[in-house]
């Protein structure tokens, strides 16, 4: 039986959205706020957006893959895939959120979103957790 906290698309803009409907999903009846809800999403767009424009950049055989995990006050989401990796430092480097430019912005808004970020590379495959805090 397929673990229905797990779900796979491809890599293409187009198909983000139903990363975002897996989420809404999972949460449904889980008591997760509106508020740490919508940071999530808005977190889990700008990843896999980077995921497929940065990763998957001229390729298009590139598949995302969403682990959503739910705890008493916690959601975490794991985005894994084997495009190329995350240039070394950039979450810790990435400079305060702004609107200006025209692009560059996507790190800053998923640490606005998101109270824990953690980025690495095992077997060739990455993987970037991201985790919401909130009051049960």
């Amino acid at each position: 039986m397929p673990d229905p906290t797990h779900f796979s698309c491809p890599g293409r803009l187009e198909q983000v959205q139903h990363l975002t409907a897996h989420l809404k999903r999972c949460c449904t009846d889980r008591h997760v706020p509106d508020a740490a809800l919508v940071d999530l999403e808005l977190a889990l767009v700008e990843a896999a957006n980077n995921i497929v424009l940065h990763g998957y950049a001229g390729r298009s055989d590139g598949v995302i893959h969403l682990q959503v995990r739910l705890e008493d006050g916690m959601v975490a989401l794991e985005l894994s895939d084997d495009g190329a990796p995350m240039q070394e430092g950039l979450l810790l480097a990435c400079r305060p959120f702004s609107l200006e430019g025209e692009s560059g912005r996507g790190i800053g808004i998923i640490q606005s979103c998101i109270d824990r970020i953690d980025y690495h590379i095992q077997d060739g495959v990455n993987h970037l957790a991201l985790v919401k805090f909130f009051s049960p």
